[in-house]
């Protein structure tokens, strides 16, 4: 991967040896390789702490969402890290690993599987691992969770079939994370923990917030981008990377090793749609040295970078 370098000999802001990392926007911090490291991780716990979500009195158990992603494999390594920290005060969860897989074929889902136990061996060992299908969406119920097995692959026709019901690529996109969220409170139903710490990461809540927008839904904006959504007094999403971008984490995991634990365990469809269309619009924005995007989930009312000359409103949305 690409990792930006300081070429201006700049000093980290956090100790006098020479910078080379920096996060989103290059005109702000820069870190050296450890400090650098340890910023990103701070902002983790930062999240997690300022929300007071884990109180004395309150159930510690939380399901941890891994979706073979590189924000879901950082956030497994950071659980991994806040359990056997010793310099710092430690994590005080008690985790359950949801392994969350969304591809349909029989063939890819088992190599998945099999991928999963390998890194079972080296990550977050001595708690229990749950792998489930996202059709799993599909029961009223879950009548069972077994261990080391795909949870939910019968129901799969079923879900693909509700999918194909959509003919507009955008509801059948928007139906898809319905259908996630489903899931996830299914199986929180069936395991009675009811937080779910998930990994949307900066950038995933950016683009749902331009999204949701599009879609009329402004006003769900606040409880589907906020670190702690509670919509439900019984189902409770965290979202501890709500301030780490897809870039940081990218530079993280290089770093310390972690892309080893990504596993591709989404269906990867290219259609045209309102969520492809903001997602070239924030590359657009990115490319052009607009930083920090991801801000768009914070504040509507930022606007729109400025219209080139002769560029039309529609021109600065449209597909590349």
């Amino acid at each position: 991967m690409e990792i930006p370098m300081d070429l201006d000999g700049k000093t980290c802001v956090k100790c006098d040896l020479k910078a080379k990392f920096t996060g989103v926007d290059p005109k702000k911090a820069w870190y050296c390789q450890e400090c650098f490291i340890q910023m990103v991780r701070n902002k983790f716990r930062s999240a997690i702490s300022k929300k007071k979500i884990y109180k004395d009195a309150e159930a510690r158990s939380t399901l941890i969402v891994y979706d073979g992603s590189p924000s879901a494999a950082f956030l497994l390594n950071q659980i991994d890290d806040a359990l056997k920290q010793i310099t710092f005060k430690r994590l005080m969860i008690q985790p359950t690993i949801l392994v969350l897989i969304s591809v349909t074929d029989e063939a890819l889902i088992r190599s998945c599987v099999a991928r999963v136990q390998e890194i079972k061996k080296v990550l977050v060992e001595s708690v229990r691992w749950i792998v489930c299908h996202v059709a799993s969406c599909m029961y009223e119920k879950i009548p069972r969770l077994e261990d080391d097995t795909c949870n939910g692959v019968d129901k799969i026709p079923d879900y693909l079939n509700l999918l194909n019901s959509c003919s507009v690529p955008t509801y059948r996109t928007e139906l898809e994370r319905i259908l996630r969220e489903k899931c996830l409170r299914n199986i929180s139903d069936f395991t009675q923990i009811s937080k779910v710490m998930v990994p949307d990461d900066a950038d995933d809540l950016g683009r749902l917030a331009i999204d949701q927008l599009c879609l009329g839904r402004g006003g769900s904006l606040s409880s589907l981008v906020s670190v702690v959504d509670r919509r439900s007094s019984t189902f409770t999403l965290i979202r501890p990377l709500r301030d780490v971008s897809k870039k940081e984490i990218a530079i993280v995991n290089f770093l310390t090793k972690i892309d080893n634990h990504c596993v591709q365990m989404v269906q990867n469809q290219e259609i045209k749609s309102v969520q492809t269309l903001t997602d070239n619009f924030i590359r657009t924005l990115e490319n052009e040295k607009f930083y920090n995007p991801s801000r768009y989930k914070k504040s509507t009312k930022s606007g729109a970078p400025p219209k080139r000359q002769g560029e039309t409103s529609y021109d600065m949305f449209r597909t590349q």
